[in-house]
């Protein structure tokens, strides 16, 4: 008689680096910033209701619920993913990894289990995209003063980064640089900035910020000891020197 396997797990690692273990005891199993999910994520770059993982026929499955930042499973963005032992999430600047006890030959063997196809299960509602055509504009952040990597970034992705980690996409590299000071998000040709756990301050034309904000061409943000503007450029003009 076989013994009853140990719940998943995801190992979370936080933007300031520290970790947890969440056991996944229960479906449906909701994250978010919101602190009535199953798992609370306290970021501003992660939306209330943010995903939920549920079972289908015995597999567990990550559905986004409409987040703004998205919701990405190996560095692909997902709308629904089976899960894998293994896998790597990404929600807002948070790290997880999916954890599942693997299952013997013998009961992998023909016969025991198919394999799982998702069945056509309504999905949550979520905002929808623009059409996949390119925008005309592009964010492009140009740092005045302050110790970066590069004299200005380009901001192409949905998840920008600011701060001293290596997945930061403006990298701060003072001698006391925190690994995460902010974060702006995208939203087609819209940027928002907001803290992240750091609770680092922010100035948008000397003005301190308040959640989570818009970016307009020509602010200029103070953060962590840098001082950048914001720009928004025509993609087809000539890239900027990065």
């Amino acid at each position: 008689m076989s013994q009853p396997h140990s719940p998943p797990t995801l190992l979370v690692k936080a933007p300031h680096g520290d970790t947890r273990i969440a056991v996944l005891s229960h479906t449906p199993f909701t994250l978010g910033r919101s602190r009535d999910n199953d798992l609370c994520l306290k970021e501003t770059a992660v939306s209330s209701r943010h995903a939920r993982i549920v079972r289908v026929q015995g597999a567990l499955f990550i559905e986004d619920m409409g987040s703004i930042s998205g919701t990405f499973v190996n560095e692909q963005r997902i709308v629904r993913r089976q899960l894998h032992h293994g896998d790597r999430l990404r929600l807002g600047t948070y790290r997880l990894i999916f954890r599942q006890e693997q299952r013997t030959a013998a009961e992998s063997a023909p016969g025991r289990e198919a394999p799982v196809v998702a069945p056509a299960l309504p999905l949550p509602r979520r905002p929808e995209e623009p059409a996949p055509v390119a925008d005309r504009h592009i964010g492009i952040v140009e740092i005045l003063s302050g110790h970066t990597g590069q004299s200005q970034y380009r901001l192409t992705g949905p998840i920008s980064l600011i701060g001293a980690q290596d997945d930061a996409v403006i990298t701060l590299t003072g001698w006391f640089a925190p690994k995460t000071a902010a974060v702006i998000n995208r939203k087609g040709e819209s940027y928002l900035v907001s803290q992240t756990e750091s609770g680092k301050r922010i100035l948008i034309n000397g003005r301190v910020a308040q959640g989570a904000q818009a970016l307009r061409h020509g602010d200029v943000l103070e953060v962590a000891g840098i001082t950048m503007r914001f720009l928004l450029r025509d993609r087809n003009a000539a890239s900027p020197n990065i």
